[in-house]
């Protein structure tokens, strides 16, 4: 689940810039277009919304977008027919972050959740740059594809397992297979994120949504873990167990690109840094340790498939990433317990900032990486 500590994003400042020239628009009014092979779109936010609209020409395009707001802003969104493409969230004040993809002439929209006047945006893509991904290209990304529908079909397989015992009112077992069931939908949460409210019903956290839509995986983990029951949770189990069905049904169909994929795995490491290794995660039953995990086996997993990509344009950048997961592997080890790891609540402060210290290390090669894959 998304970790919404800034909820808005602004009224923006956009420039468009290209290798030779740059024009500067505002929300309300339309930017220029000036064509490149690749495009810099500089987005300012702050405490309002998003542009009112933007133009950009078609083609590769790096969205770099910087926070001059008071800190209730964080995200800003680029979306196609109502899924989200790309993102960039939880920047604070000051800070700036930035992402990557391949954009096909037509309409999209852009979202800052919690704007006050401009929570969505129109972004126009004009001209009739060549989108169409090479033989590598979609070698990656069928590849990709293949571990996507791999752990769906496993996410399916341990949820139903999950609900039956959680429907059966049996607490021990459902405490056992809680964790199996995490883990697939954890490798894959950046795409299952991108499809609208399916993510929130499957994976909010208390808070995260208003207390009455409040369901899915943490509502039974509260139950499980603090009021060990599973009264109440029939209802709630049935209704996740169809939402993961849906997010099955859709996975196969989603649209990828090679710096899709590359942001995905970006995405990952930061809900690592931004939850999990906080403990805010599994609240309850304190597995946070089997969703950071899950999470970097999601973006190696990521890596792995655009890494033929990557090593055609900096074998070096693609062998120091390669090398900084296995530091990462390496790190998780301490904190191993049989096949799976131990509470979070065992580790020390100084065991949290090891752990904080070896992804943010592998975070900042990989975070360069979509760039590359845009670039012709």
């Amino acid at each position: 689940m998304k970790v919404r500590l800034l909820r808005a994003l602004s009224v923006a400042t956009v420039v468009v810039g290209a290798t030779t020239a740059a024009v500067t628009g505002t929300a309300g009014t339309a930017g220029a277009l000036v064509p490149a092979k690749h495009t810099n779109v500089k987005v300012t936010i702050d405490d309002d919304g998003c542009p009112a609209k933007l133009t950009v020409p078609a083609g590769p395009a790096t969205f770099k977008v910087s926070n001059e707001g008071d800190g209730s802003v964080s995200e800003f969104e680029v979306l196609s027919d109502g899924r989200i493409i790309g993102e960039v969230e939880n920047i604070a004040p000051g800070l700036h972050g930035s992402f990557s993809l391949t954009l096909k002439p037509g309409a999209y929209s852009t979202k800052c959740p919690g704007g006050s006047e401009h929570e969505t945006g129109k972004l126009t893509v004009t001209g009739t740059a060549d989108t169409k991904l090479t033989p590598s290209q979609q070698s990656s990304v069928d590849t990709y594809r293949t571990y996507l529908e791999d752990q769906t079909a496993q996410l399916v397989t341990a949820t139903d397992a999950f609900v039956a015992a959680v429907k059966a009112g049996n607490v021990d077992l459902a405490k056992q297979l809680y964790a199996a069931a995490r883990i697939p939908y954890e490798r894959i949460e950046p795409v299952a994120e991108t499809f609208g409210d399916l993510d929130p019903k499957i994976d909010a956290r208390k808070g995260d949504v208003p207390d009455k839509e409040w369901g899915g995986f943490h509502k039974i983990e509260q139950a499980l873990f603090v009021g060990n029951t599973t009264d109440g949770m029939s209802d709630v189990a049935t209704e996740l167990q169809a939402d993961v069905a849906t997010l099955a049904n859709l996975m196969g169909s989603v649209e990828l690109q090679p710096a899709a994929v590359a942001n995905g795995a970006v995405e990952l490491l930061n809900e690592v840094s931004a939850s999990k290794i906080t403990g805010e995660e599994e609240r309850y039953s304190r597995l946070d340790l089997v969703d950071f995990a899950a999470n970097v086996e999601g973006a190696r997993a990521a890596f792995d498939a655009v890494k033929p990509l990557l090593t055609g344009k900096n074998a070096a950048l693609a062998s120091q990433i390669g090398t900084r997961f296995g530091a990462v592997d390496a790190a998780l080890v301490p904190y191993r317990a049989g096949t799976s790891y131990v509470l979070y609540t065992s580790l020390a402060p100084s065991d949290t900032k090891s752990l904080s210290q070896v992804i943010d290390a592998l975070a900042e090669p990989l975070s360069t990486v979509a760039k590359h894959l845009v670039k012709q």
